[in-house]
């Protein structure tokens, strides 16, 4: 066994406290070392606190750009949400639009469905007829019932005159104011009657004899000169042929002789006179004007009243 040397017995003390200072651990041998080291590696207090800030600033960063981001997309938003609306307003008022038009159309088609047709005016009007030629052949002189039918023979064929469209129904209207002109003629035979004959004038001018139908109202002129829906209608047939003075002679003998207005006859005649001086640019008088402004809508419908009406 080889000899120490002297300092020999403390180097190997040294050596055993140097082991002894070292500690095992779970995770192995750790030395004091080490745990220096680790402990160096930690980030201060100081250290965190600015990490913290940093990261809190960048999330401010972020949602400060969203902010931003969606302030400056409001105006294209605007636009947007803007033309929707504007184009649903559009869509809307395209559908009312739509809505109303086939409502109007719907109402035209109700209105001419509404509208009678010859079958129509053939039904009501024989509805009315047919009991007062039953009533007649029981009294063939009732004079009420005679006039009853020409009046109303009358009217038919004047209704029924707006739906002759053809040969057969222009006939058929004919044959209604013929109707109407027998009844009449059968009345008078038994009682005369300035109204009578006028009606039943009116009845040939609508057959189409207009000669005839001046001749009859003359005569009746020539019966009765107070007459004045008589003068009225010679009046109006002398517009037709378009005899302007004659016919505004008539019209001013219309308006002498039925001064009250009792038939119907004055208005009716103002009302004329108005329209052929308005057509000529002719002025008119105070009295004429008024009356034809006062009567412009009723003195057609008087005159029809006077003419159509019962004794």
């Amino acid at each position: 066994m080889a000899e120490q040397g002297p300092g020999s017995t403390n180097r190997t003390a040294k050596k055993r406290l140097a082991r002894a200072k070292i500690k095992p651990t779970e995770h192995g041998i750790k030395s004091s070392k080490g745990r220096n080291n680790e402990a160096a590696n930690e980030p201060s207090k100081v250290e965190q606190q600015k990490a913290r800030k940093q990261k809190i600033t960048a999330i401010c960063v972020g949602i400060f750009a969203v902010i931003m981001a969606l302030s400056m997309m409001l105006p294209s938003l605007t636009y947007i949400f803007g033309n929707n609306a504007d184009q649903q307003a559009q869509q809307e008022q395209t559908q009312e639009q739509a809505t109303s038009e086939e409502t109007t159309d719907d109402a035209a088609e109700q209105e001419e469905a509404k509208t009678p047709g010859m079958d129509t005016v053939d039904a009501n009007y024989a509805a009315v007829v047919n009991p007062l030629e039953a009533k007649l052949k029981d009294n063939p002189k009732d004079l009420a019932t005679l006039l009853s039918l020409g009046n109303n023979y009358m009217n038919w064929g004047s209704a029924a005159t707006s739906y002759a469209t053809d040969e057969t129904s222009e006939q058929h209207v004919l044959d209604l104011f013929n109707q109407a002109i027998g009844y009449y003629d059968r009345y008078l035979e038994l009682n005369d009657s300035a109204v009578v004959k006028a009606n039943r004038a009116m009845c040939v001018l609508n057959t189409g004899d207009t000669e005839g139908a001046l001749a009859a109202l003359q005569q009746v002129t020539v019966d009765n000169p107070d007459y004045g829906p008589a003068w009225a209608n010679i009046g109006m047939i002398y517009e037709y042929q378009q005899n302007t003075e004659k016919a505004k002679e008539a019209y001013q003998k219309a308006i002498e002789v039925d001064k009250n207005d009792e038939y119907g006859a004055q208005s009716y005649a103002n009302r004329r006179l108005a329209a052929m001086a308005a057509s000529e640019g002719e002025g008119l008088t105070d009295e004429t004007a008024e009356s034809a402004n006062t009567t412009e809508s009723t003195g057609a419908e008087a005159l029809e009243d006077a003419l159509g009406g019962n004794l």
